[in-house]
């Protein structure tokens, strides 16, 4: 959920957006914002309905978070195609994730990190 993923994400949309390959982006709130839009999804208007997105985290722990997020983003109608971190710190998420569906594709485990 918003904020340590949230410049990775704005990242990957400016760096899509600049290799004419647009990648629209958007967040997802802890708790639904009371005023404003109300939503827990942000941006989600930049998307296509029912569409496929990707999630990116910066570091997954037991992966609780995550599938709060995932169910989010599928209660708002857009399917989960990938799910990518930073970081794995092997504390449980990849397996949770993996038992729902959603492998965790990560660019570097805790091991890999500390040898």
């Amino acid at each position: 959920m918003t904020l340590g993923a949230d410049p990775l994400v704005t990242a990957v949309s400016l760096v899509s957006y600049l290799e004419k390959k647009p990648i629209p982006a958007f967040i997802v709130r802890k708790e639904a914002k009371g005023h404003g839009t109300g939503n827990y999804l942000e941006g989600k208007a930049n998307l296509q309905p029912g569409c496929r997105v990707a999630l990116v985290e910066d570091v997954v722990t037991t992966g609780g978070t995550l599938i709060q997020v995932i169910e989010r983003v599928e209660n708002e109608g857009f399917k989960v195609g990938l799910v990518v971190t930073v970081v794995d710190r092997e504390e449980g998420g990849a397996e949770i994730l993996a038992e729902k569906g959603y492998p965790l594709k990560a660019i570097f485990t805790r091991t890999q990190m500390i040898g």
